[in-house]
């Protein structure tokens, strides 16, 4: 008999499924259809990167905080600004 745990885990696993199965809209990619949010993950990446290196940069980064708190939220800031300038309707 499966632990109460594993019988949880399973569970969250399938409902998360369940939301994860409408990956609207999608982009064509030189004939490979992309769901927009892993452009818009991998393009806040990018942009997450080049602000930070800006901030390091101009010596600002120690003012902020942790870095390990920093940067995934500017990662996060960045995805979802552009997620909301190319595709809020």
């Amino acid at each position: 008999m499966m632990a109460m745990a594993q019988i949880r885990y399973r569970f969250l696993l399938a409902s998360l499924s369940i939301f994860l199965t409408g990956c609207d809209p999608l982009l064509s990619l030189q004939g490979s259809f992309w769901p927009a949010w892993i452009i818009c993950i991998l393009s806040g990446l990018a942009a997450s990167m080049l602000l930070m290196w800006q901030l390091v940069r101009y010596r600002l980064a120690p003012h902020l905080g942790s870095p390990l708190l920093i940067a995934p939220s500017l990662w996060a800031l960045c995805t979802f600004v552009i997620w909301l300038v190319f595709y809020a309707a």
